[in-house]
């Protein structure tokens, strides 16, 4: 997958694996209420690294990071098990973000499992809150402001972990106070702050609330999941977001993703790497480089 000119090689930030014979994936169940990304019948399906090379064939991607995906998420270990011997046989991924309840009791020992494993680098668990139950996915708005949620926040630091931060943009204030609070916790914002909400008043509030996330140095962003909030979504209406997202942050504190195969539901996999390529058109090649590549090789030590 080595791209021709090698300043637009693509370290993709956000992917993921499934394996639906072996395992549970309840987000894939066809009778949960249709969720944010709508109707998932296309990829209630396998998708493991010989689906997304094919996918990705001749489109510059050289490395990958697996966001964790629920599999079997009574066992949060199962899949970082399941990913570290793919990726012996594989060579892919290169990184694994794993799923931990940061509230739980026992997190401090499933986070030492978890950092046992080479290849993992950080943790996500989604914070979405939405007035509208089948958009949320946290217990409560304001989880990430609890004692014992940060008790395992607390610990991701010590232990060389990452947090990928997923949320909608009311919740960004919430999400600036605890990188404040833990300021040597590196932090992603994933989906570049899923913009849920496309109205002109949405907008304007997402655009305000991320810019302040930004001010907290130690919080970086990915431009993935163009499709969230925008299913029929279009370089017009999708690109103004994403430089703005990239002014906010700036080339040294962005990344790129694909979210495959979640996003095919939205468009090809050509069209999200044009996409991609279209947000970094205009950097100088440095700034090319460090947004497509080094910046994510970086945060994740690949």
């Amino acid at each position: 997958m080595k791209p021709a000119d090698e300043s637009w090689a693509i370290v993709d930030t956000h992917q993921h694996f499934q394996s639906l014979f072996d395992a549970a994936y309840p987000w894939l169940d066809p009778d949960r209420p249709e969720p944010l990304e709508g109707d998932l019948t296309p990829i209630r399906r396998d998708y493991m690294p010989a689906d997304y090379r094919r996918d990705m064939q001749g489109l510059g991607v050289v490395k990958t990071v697996h966001v964790q995906n629920g599999r079997n998420p009574h066992d949060p270990l199962d899949e970082t098990r399941w990913l570290s011997a793919l990726a012996e046989r594989e060579r892919m991924p290169d990184a694994i973000v794993a799923y931990a309840d940061l509230a739980a009791p026992d997190v401090e020992r499933l986070l030492e499992a978890h950092a046992s494993f080479p290849r993992v680098r950080g943790i996500r668990q989604i914070l979405n809150w939405h007035e509208e139950p089948r958009l949320r996915s946290a217990p409560s708005p304001d989880l990430m402001e609890s004692r014992q949620w940060r008790r395992g926040f607390a610990r991701l630091a010590p232990l060389g972990l990452s947090f990928d931060l997923q949320l909608y943009w009311p919740q960004m204030d919430m999400a600036l106070a605890l990188a404040r609070a833990f300021p040597d916790t590196a932090v992603v914002l994933e989906h570049f702050g899923m913009v849920a909400d496309r109205s002109t008043e949405g907008v304007s509030a997402w655009r305000s609330a991320i810019s302040r996330l930004a001010q907290a140095p130690n919080v970086s962003v990915k431009l993935c999941g163009f499709g969230l909030g925008a299913r029929a979504w279009t370089p017009d209406d999708t690109l103004p977001l994403l430089h703005y997202t990239l002014e906010a942050f700036g080339p040294t504190r962005t990344m790129v993703g694909t979210n495959m195969p979640v996003d095919l539901l939205f468009a090809s996999s050509v069209k999200v790497i044009a996409m991609i390529h279209a947000i970094a058109r205009d950097l100088s090649d440095d700034e090319r480089v460090a947004v497509l590549c080094s910046n994510a090789e970086r945060f994740y030590r690949i």
